[in-house]
């Protein structure tokens, strides 16, 4: 298990980067391991983007795909912790050896007055 982040990090309104970029070459899934701690925030989230090179601009959300009214959407994908209390939550993303790199992030609908954090957050891999 190796750190993702090694101090605490605020939540914020706007999306930011929540430690490096994650080299993927030689795996195929990740999990993240996140201690949330929630404070006055609601709505914490956290997404994966995926990227062809380190650094670069160009991120790529990680879709899902939505089905109504008869038709199917893609939507970019974010995971929100639906309970606004302190808890932890391990998120798994699967490759399939395909992205390279692997970005994180995390928002928060509402910050408020004492901005939630993740506490800690610490990442393993895995080849198959």
């Amino acid at each position: 298990m190796a750190q993702l982040i090694t101090a605490a990090q605020d939540l914020t309104a706007g999306w930011v980067d929540l430690g490096a970029e994650q080299n993927m070459a030689s795996y195929t899934r990740c999990a993240v391991w996140i201690n949330l701690d929630i404070n006055d925030s609601t709505n914490a989230r956290i997404r994966a983007l995926a990227k062809v090179e380190g650094n670069a601009t160009r991120e790529y959300v990680l879709p899902i795909r939505v089905v109504g009214a008869g038709d199917v959407k893609v939507r970019a994908e974010y995971i929100e912790f639906d309970t606004d209390a302190d808890q932890q939550m391990i998120l798994e993303v699967d490759t399939g050896g395909l992205i390279p790199i692997v970005q994180f992030q995390i928002q928060t609908g509402v910050a408020g007055a004492a901005p939630g954090q993740i506490d800690n957050a610490d990442i393993t891999f895995s080849s198959y």
